[in-house]
């Protein structure tokens, strides 16, 4: 009587139906990591390079976020050496991200774009530039939102004894993380339309959490306001339920 050979599999090593299938997954993500680091390369040259025409364009960036002062007759005061400098290293950062989003949001894009159908590739353009300008429109709403911080900082310090001293690199800091949050903030719409297109969420299911969505937009819009009154935050929260409205719509039009 012969002997049956039985094959026994050994564990941890992909069994040879398997191995073609293994090696291609692993060859895919191999990819997606390299095209991941493409594309964040990419976008660290970008910011670099706008950085450097930022810290250029610095003084001029300062002067403009130094105009509400005048409110207060105040100017900006440094108390470092190498504050002066510094400052103009920050703000020139800081210019250098807003430069750089274009190239940021667009690489960003290409690298989800292979997920998406042909007829949902054709919205990069639109998205793309949707994204830019509600940045920018969310920047502006927050520098209009200075103006109303210093005027109420005004109104409210009648007292002699604490008298308002703005330092540079605390007011710029707060400038910048301002306009940050209210350019994010302004994102959302982008956000959701993104979202919708990789099927993570549908226009039935935002209608039916839009309660819940109007809540969280009047928690956010009441803790970045620089407003001390309940009213002030309004001009943050009423642009944020319209873009959230249109969002619906664009995601209905769209199929989704």
């Amino acid at each position: 009587m012969t002997e049956q050979s039985v094959f026994v599999p050994v564990v941890g090593e992909p069994q040879p139906e398997f191995a073609d299938d293994w090696e291609q997954k692993r060859m895919t993500l191999i990819e997606h990591l390299e095209e991941l680091r493409r594309r964040l390369i990419v976008s660290l040259v970008a910011y670099a390079l706008g950085s450097v025409v930022g810290v250029a364009l610095s003084g001029y960036a300062i002067a403009l976020v130094v105009k509400p002062l005048g409110y207060l007759h105040q100017p900006l005061h440094y108390f470092g050496p190498m504050d002066y400098f510094i400052i103009h290293f920050k703000v020139g950062g800081a210019l250098g991200l807003v430069l750089a989003l274009p190239v940021i949001f667009h690489q960003s894009w290409a690298f989800v774009a292979p997920g998406l159908k042909p007829a949902e590739r054709r919205l990069a353009g639109p998205l793309l530039l949707s994204a830019v300008i509600l940045f920018a429109l969310g920047a502006g709403l927050s520098y209009f939102f200075l103006y109303i911080a210093i005027r109420v900082i005004g109104w409210v310090s009648h007292d002699q004894s604490l008298v308002f001293f703005p330092e540079a690199n605390l007011y710029i800091g707060f400038v910048a993380v301002l306009m940050l949050v209210f350019g994010i903030a302004f994102e959302f719409p982008v956000a959701l339309v993104l979202g919708a297109l990789l099927g993570v969420v549908r226009s039935t299911w935002l209608r039916q959490k839009r309660k819940l969505m109007y809540f969280v937009i009047i928690v956010v819009g009441y803790v970045v306001t620089p407003g001390v009154d309940p009213i002030t935050p309004l001009a943050l929260i009423l642009p944020m339920v319209l873009l959230f409205e249109g969002s619906i719509l664009v995601i209905r039009r769209l199929g989704k």
